[in-house]
């Protein structure tokens, strides 16, 4: 029997619903205020925009839904733009996901989503052979993605430890 929900209609997870928030944390922010000029921010105004975020991303968590990392996050924060997408990653752990979930979002639940399952998202053989290493356990220190230290893109190594 499927799990219905109060109005009769079907819970998301048996729906196949999944989630692709643009959400930002704190320090993207804070970064995104500073471009457009605002240098004069309390915590309180940030946390204004965050904490919605936040409770939304936990709310479809608890519905069962699906969490995929992705990020249309366009906007000039003066800084790389792959900055802003990895920041996704930091508010989806700053709303209260553990860094094994956030992990899970931005590999094996996006491939997923994209019926790429066993192609993208894991190291196997016959996948696409997209790479990062990074220094320390991201599931028990999630600052560790923050220091890269080797990227390979298509089988082709792009950073790699001097030496």
């Amino acid at each position: 029997a499927r799990r219905r929900g109060p109005l009769g209609r079907e819970q998301p997870r048996q729906r196949g619903v999944a989630l692709v928030p643009t959400d930002v944390d704190s320090a993207g922010m804070v970064y995104l205020m500073q471009a457009m000029g605002n240098q004069a921010f309390s915590p309180a105004q940030v946390s204004m925009i965050t904490a919605p975020l936040h409770a939304r991303l936990l709310r479809a968590r608890a519905a069962g839904v699906t969490i995929v990392a992705g990020s249309d996050m366009y906007v000039d924060m003066g800084r790389p733009q792959g900055d802003a997408a990895k920041r996704v990653l930091f508010a989806y752990l700053e709303a209260g996901l553990k860094p094994v979930e956030v992990l899970q979002a931005a590999t094996v639940s996006g491939a997923a989503l994209l019926g790429m399952e066993g192609r993208i998202g894991v190291i196997s053989p016959g996948a696409f052979a997209d790479i990062i290493a990074v220094e320390g356990n991201p599931a028990t220190d999630f600052g560790a993605m923050e220091r890269v230290r080797f990227v390979m893109k298509d089988g082709k190594v792009y950073r790699a430890p001097e030496g």
